[in-house]
């Protein structure tokens, strides 16, 4: 059961990187600047990678916080980046918040696949307070 949970958590970490992979190829190798998102994105992922290795648990909350970040544009992932986004319904135009898109779908594929996990975090943390209280 634990190398299920660890697969559903990595299924989306392949993705960021291969995105990653790609968004820093594009920077380096043509002629495409890079912003101050994508090198947030790039630390961040570092970043995530190293609490990969230390602890399964901390990573899954991790990647939940850098892709919830993400999607609200504070870092990206993606060559181009989003500064606005909407839609036009005949003369009216929509505008909605400015988010990316792209990582709003992998934070929802991230939630779908590590539900159970995080509900488990949940209800560990909360009984490891409920016993420290009691002492």
């Amino acid at each position: 059961m634990k190398l299920k949970r660890k697969i559903f958590l990595l299924i989306p970490i392949a993705i960021i990187t291969g995105h990653i992979i790609y968004t820093w190829f594009v920077i380096l190798f043509v002629n495409h600047w890079a912003t101050w998102r994508h090198y947030v994105g790039l630390a961040l992922f570092i970043a995530l990678i190293y609490v990969l290795i230390r602890s399964f648990v901390q990573a899954a909350v991790a990647t939940g916080i850098y892709l919830v970040t993400g999607a609200f544009n504070l870092l990206t992932i993606t060559p181009d980046v989003l500064l606005a986004w909407g839609f036009r319904i005949g003369p009216l135009e929509v505008s909605l918040p400015i988010f990316q898109p792209r990582l709003f779908l992998i934070l929802f594929i991230y939630i779908v696949l590590n539900f159970d996990t995080l509900v488990d975090i949940r209800l560990d943390y909360k009984e490891a307070k409920e016993l420290r209280q009691e002492r």
